[in-house]
């Protein structure tokens, strides 16, 4: 993911420019300091959101209302991801997916774990312990919505099973 930064040094009055264009991980790891009216400089305010977490992959995907269950848009993506040995997780998957899954042929199904959210587990949990397990490849998560702790701890259990997590969502 890059991510645009404007720095002081490239405001000109009237117009404002971006000096660099640098990965967010670079971007996170400067020092953002801002200039008040005086033009003295001190350090950026602290936000209250947490902070993203380092080495986690998880990949939010909003797809238009009547896309949520659309096969030709993942199928590529699916077929990608079932090429590594270790399992691939589907939470709470639209039915018609999982039967159209099945029907695809040249696809790995032996190592297609479905799993189905309850009133004990919500889908967050459950993905949350499949990507901390280490042993799914992948996990894709079908939600409503997802808040942003939730996201983050979906990116810290990736970060601590090495396994990758796609959240796909309606708009």
């Amino acid at each position: 993911m890059e991510q645009m930064s404007l720095s002081n040094d490239s405001f000109e009055p009237g117009r404002m420019r971006a000096s660099t264009v640098a990965p967010a991980s670079a971007t996170r790891a400067r020092l953002i300091q801002h200039t008040d009216f005086q033009g003295m400089t001190s350090p950026a305010p602290q936000s209250e959101e947490p902070k993203p977490v380092q080495g986690g992959n998880v990949t939010e995907i909003i797809l238009p209302k009547g896309q949520v269950e659309h096969f030709q848009l993942l199928l590529p993506m699916l077929t990608q991801l079932t090429q590594e040995k270790r399992w691939l997780a589907w939470i709470d998957p639209p039915t018609a997916l999982v039967q159209q899954w099945q029907q695809h042929r040249g696809i790995v199904q032996g190592q297609l774990l479905v799993l189905r959210s309850s009133a004990q587990y919500s889908a967050e949990t459950l993905a949350e312990r499949a990507l901390e397990a280490g042993t799914c490849h992948a996990v894709i998560l079908w939600t409503k919505g997802l808040g942003r702790q939730s996201f983050n701890r979906l990116e810290q259990a990736s970060a601590n099973g090495a396994s990758h997590g796609i959240v796909l969502r309606r708009r």
